[in-house]
């Protein structure tokens, strides 16, 4: 992802999957701006800065 100037790899899969299940489970609408806050959010949790 740009966003963090990674290659595709081990990280970049799991923000996807999470990402993907939280608009499932409904805890984030399916839009591109609540998508990108809880992707910068998580990538926190995993010790990645913009």
């Amino acid at each position: 992802m740009a966003m963090f100037n990674l290659k595709p790899g081990r990280e970049i899969g799991i923000l996807k999957e999470k990402v993907k299940e939280a608009i499932l489970e409904g805890e984030i609408p399916n839009e591109k701006e609540e998508a990108t806050k809880f992707v910068i959010a998580e990538a926190g949790k995993l010790g990645l800065t913009i």
